[in-house]
């Protein structure tokens, strides 16, 4: 967990852990600073597809989903179908980070 109190998940080919926003059975949105740019950069994971990546949307999130609110907008338009992860830019899950993204599984994640 961080200072946050937030959980933290970390990815397998990044050096920096991301935090988790908002969550649902299927889709969970994370995200982490870009300090370069003052900014942050998110990803979401679809557990069902065992992906993650960014949303399929031309311009882009339609919010901030470094605010809980924003986010949770975002797992809104995740559940109406709306938007949804980018098949194009997706990256595959591996078996521990699908653990460690299920709600029973972030519990145990450091």
């Amino acid at each position: 967990m961080g200072d946050d109190g937030r959980l933290k998940i970390k990815f397998r080919e990044e050096r920096q852990r991301y935090t988790i926003m908002a969550r649902n059975d299927r889709f969970v949105i994370l995200t982490k600073p870009f300090n370069a740019q003052r900014t942050y950069l998110y990803t979401i994971a679809d557990l069902e597809r065992k992906v993650r990546g960014p949303c399929n949307k031309i311009f882009g999130l339609p919010c901030d989903v470094n605010s809980p609110e924003g986010a949770a907008q975002a797992l809104s338009e995740l559940e109406t179908g709306e938007m949804e992860v980018s098949f194009r830019r997706c990256v595959d899950l591996s078996d521990d980070e699908i653990a460690a993204l299920t709600p029973s599984g972030a519990s145990n994640n450091g």
